[in-house]
């Protein structure tokens, strides 16, 4: 039995094909591009999505010398925080505001930040998707029913719509203590449960390929798709991380932060919560930072200077000398949120070079993953070690900084593409070609580079905590 594994990216679309021991055996991405109309819009085309299945599917099943009707189950994972309407008829009447989209600034103070922070254990932010449903009806959209990426595209595959209870933890309005639609939160952001995804477990069957499904894949009619989840559970996930005790972190266009956790612990450690607490697909809960710019400000960066990102890795080797980044290219994310506040380059001379500001990019971004680290310790989780995992696990120096910084040694996953692995291993355990998701993790193999401390870094983080500060007191903060 073969296996395909999905996975909805912010740029492009992957499939990965594995067999019954999740061995990946042919993969391949098709891009696509995201649309910012007005200021704090982020949108994409779902058809964009949909064009995309039938080229990265067909070339990862050529590479793998695998038929169409060899592939038993599908899965599909992927961004979070997007909202997507549809029509009675299953299509998007507008195009999906993906998580970057904070148009909905107004529309999240409908409830109190306290409350839903209370009920759903996430930060009320316009980033989400209940007050996303609100600003589409306000400007006019009409639909039937909303969805995330990931439950929206299972729906075009099979005419399902269904969504599992760890997505649904993402979405402003999921009742974490009963893993439910929370009654009070749909009722203030206008909403019944009948325009909304139902929940399903993540390996669940979510249905069958259907004419169209088929259509659209170049796969066989009938073939089953499960429900699965979102990328940053299955990023931890294609790690082969399923017990606490590891702290995870995705770099891709944004970065993610966590660990799992056995009970449902909320972030009351500060004047207000930096990380969120959602449902796990083992069972648990990931306790993370949902992310913020960071290889999107690797690549901003290595463009300003004309270079690919592994050059502006290798231009950070000197040192920042002195100077400090605060990583807020599209709103500050740690130690609060703050989404109007802007990044800064604080400290610059003539005597710095682009060698230095590379650096100081880079600490930035590594001192914002401290932050969180420092939270979540607070909060009472331990940690022995970090797993990378996604794009930014290739830059070799800044995972030697991440290393020093932290205090901690970092190992990068086996697969650093996890979300994708992660889809496949949800299939399998679908088809039951694996007993559970544990099972199926303990496949994905060793960690393939170690990274130690080396260097303290504890005078530099001092630095960009005082910028912080000040940046605090000026009222920029």
């Amino acid at each position: 039995m073969r296996f395909l594994g999905l996975d909805l990216g912010t740029q492009s679309l992957k499939a990965v094909v594995c067999d019954e021991r999740l061995s990946v055996l042919g993969q391949h991405s098709v891009g696509y591009p995201v649309s910012r109309p007005a200021p704090d819009s982020a949108e994409q085309d779902p058809h964009a999505w949909e064009a995309a299945l039938a080229p990265a599917i067909g070339r990862a099943l050529a590479a793998a010398g695998c038929r169409p009707d060899a592939i038993a189950a599908i899965a599909v994972c992927g961004q979070l925080d997007g909202c997507i309407a549809i029509g009675a008829d299953g299509a998007a009447v507008h195009p999906a505001l993906i998580w970057q989209d904070r148009r909905a600034s107004e529309q999240v103070k409908l409830v109190a930040a306290a409350d839903v922070f209370a009920t759903t254990g996430q930060v009320a932010d316009a980033s989400h998707m209940a007050p996303k449903i609100v600003w589409l009806r306000e400007h006019g959209v009409k639909a039937a029913r909303f969805h995330q990426p990931v439950s929206y595209l299972v729906a075009r595959l099979t005419g399902e719509h269904v969504m599992d209870p760890s997505l649904a933890s993402t979405t402003m309005l999921l009742d974490l203590s009963t893993a439910r639609w929370a009654p009070k939160l749909l009722d203030a952001f206008c909403l019944t449960e009948a325009e909304l995804p139902a929940l399903r477990e993540t390996c669940a069957i979510a249905g069958e390929l259907t004419a169209e499904g088929a259509a659209l894949t170049g796969l066989v009619a009938g073939t089953r798709v499960a429900v699965g989840t979102g990328d940053d559970f299955a990023n931890v996930l294609g790690a082969g991380i399923t017990e606490p005790g590891t702290l995870v972190c995705a770099i891709g266009t944004a970065e993610v932060v966590g660990v799992i956790s056995p009970t449902a612990i909320l972030d009351r450690v500060g004047a207000e919560p930096m990380v969120e607490t959602h449902l796990f697909p083992t069972g648990g809960y990931f306790i993370e930072h949902p992310g913020w710019i960071a290889g999107g400000a690797v690549r901003w960066g290595a463009g300003l200077f004309g270079l690919d990102d592994e050059g502006f890795d290798a231009l950070a080797r000197s040192g920042s000398d002195g100077l400090t980044f605060l990583p807020a290219l599209a709103g500050q994310m740690t130690p609060v949120w703050r989404p109007h506040v802007r990044g800064t380059l604080h400290g610059l001379s003539l005597e710095h070079g682009r060698e230095q500001i590379a650096a100081a990019i880079f600490e930035g971004l590594t001192f914002a993953t401290r932050d969180v680290a420092e939270r979540l310790r607070a909060m009472g989780l331990a940690f022995g070690e970090v797993r990378l995992v996604g794009g930014g696990a290739r830059a070799r120096n800044w995972c030697r900084l991440r290393a020093s910084a932290l205090g901690l040694v970092h190992r990068t996953a086996a697969n650093i593409d996890g979300s994708p692995l992660a889809a496949a291993m949800i299939a399998a355990v679908a088809a039951g070609a694996q007993p559970d998701l544990g099972a199926a993790a303990r496949l994905v193999g060793s960690p393939s580079e170690s990274y130690a401390p080396e260097d303290n870094l504890d005078e530099g983080y001092a630095r960009y905590q005082a910028l912080v500060s000040r940046l605090a007191l000026s009222g920029d903060v």
